[in-house]
């Protein structure tokens, strides 16, 4: 499975994208998958850049979490957070609005991942509503 993880503005400069990819295991411990090679059919807007990673194996405790974050024109953030497990089958989706973190997808026995990739990135939570 090839991830995308990018940094983008629109030509305007009024929205920006941005794409990451961690690798998580049942310690707590984060990893941030950065290595990959350039892709500019993978951007979703104009200016930036994009990198298509090649997601190495995931052990058996470990997993793949991707973060899609979207900013405005009046800087609200909002995003989605998805977990896939070893077999790289989406396992839990949460969405990132309006200053929450909620559930829409997924077993709640995951929730604790997207609430460490919250803290991981700093992003200003009020509220988690994960189970």
């Amino acid at each position: 499975m090839d991830v995308v993880a990018e940094l983008t503005k629109s030509r305007t400069g009024k929205h920006a994208s941005r794409k990451m990819a961690f690798i998580v295991n049942d310690e707590g411990e984060i990893r941030e998958l950065s290595v990959g090679e350039p892709c500019e059919e993978c951007k979703t807007y104009s200016k930036g850049e994009a990198r298509k990673l090649a997601v190495p194996g995931i052990g058996r405790n470990e997993y793949l979490v991707t973060v899609r974050l979207v900013k405005n024109l009046r800087n609200h953030v909002s995003g989605e957070i998805i977990v896939y497990d070893t077999r790289m089958e989406p396992v839990y989706r949460a969405v990132y609005r309006k200053l929450k973190i909620r559930k829409t997808h997924g077993d709640p026995r995951y929730s604790w991942i997207p609430r460490l990739v919250a803290d991981k990135l700093k992003l200003y939570v009020k509220r988690y509503n994960l189970d």
